[in-house]
């Protein structure tokens, strides 16, 4: 049974991921600011709390904007990393005079990049569905990892903690058990408008990725 409510609320989210992918592509540009200039040296947790099987955390982490590394432009991203990591895929370009849109389908996994010029000129990534291990995020998060392997990375001696933050961390290492009935880990920036949601099966490994933005296309 709870296999099946799983599937099902993986369904239900994906649809509404791949509704919202549809329904920015289909409107007209909107600029929206997305991240500073430049990848922090230290991540600071500010919150983190727990709503029935969903664990929230609050970062301040620059890798959510530039989750494979920090490119000047789209040539720069495909060169150092595009072209050494990725292999069957399809890239997609739009152009105007502010905003630069790229999109990359590796069936079945979607991305979707943005370079505004006006804001922070940097390519950033502003939605993406991920089904499988060929895409790795930063900190080697990956699909098929377990869900304790992630969390160990929001558990460090290099990161500062606020106090709900700091709780969690002393849970986590006290019982870790704790967080097995956790099917969903949403991380969401504490400077703008991004949110990643990681969906974990019933035996505690990473099954899919999906990202959100505020930035409407």
């Amino acid at each position: 049974m709870k296999t099946l409510f799983f599937l099902l609320l993986c369904f239900l989210i994906t649809d509404t991921c791949y509704s919202s992918l549809k329904n920015s592509r289909d409107s007209g540009l909107e600029i929206s600011l997305l991240s500073g200039n430049h990848l922090t040296d230290s991540v600071t947790i500010y919150e983190v709390y727990r709503k029935s099987d969903t664990l929230s955390i609050v970062s301040d982490d620059d890798h959510l904007y530039h989750p494979f590394g920090q490119y000047d432009t789209w040539n720069d991203f495909e060169k150092n990393y595009i072209k050494k990591h990725w292999t069957n895929l399809q890239t997609d370009s739009l152009f105007t005079n502010d905003v630069d849109v790229y999109t990359i389908r590796m069936s079945p996994n979607y991305i979707e990049f943005v370079q505004d010029i006006d804001i922070t000129g940097k390519i950033e990534i502003v939605r993406g569905l991920i089904y499988n291990d060929h895409i790795q995020l930063y900190d080697g998060i990956r699909v098929g990892m377990t869900k304790r392997e992630f969390l160990l990375n929001f558990i460090k001696d290099d990161m500062r903690y606020y106090e709900s933050a700091a709780k969690f961390r002393t849970d986590f290492i006290k019982d870790e058990s704790q967080y097995k009935n956790i099917s969903v880990i949403e991380v969401i920036s504490v400077v703008a408008g991004i949110w990643y949601y990681y969906f974990f099966s019933p035996d505690q490994i990473l099954t899919f990725i999906c990202i959100k933005t505020d930035y409407t296309l």
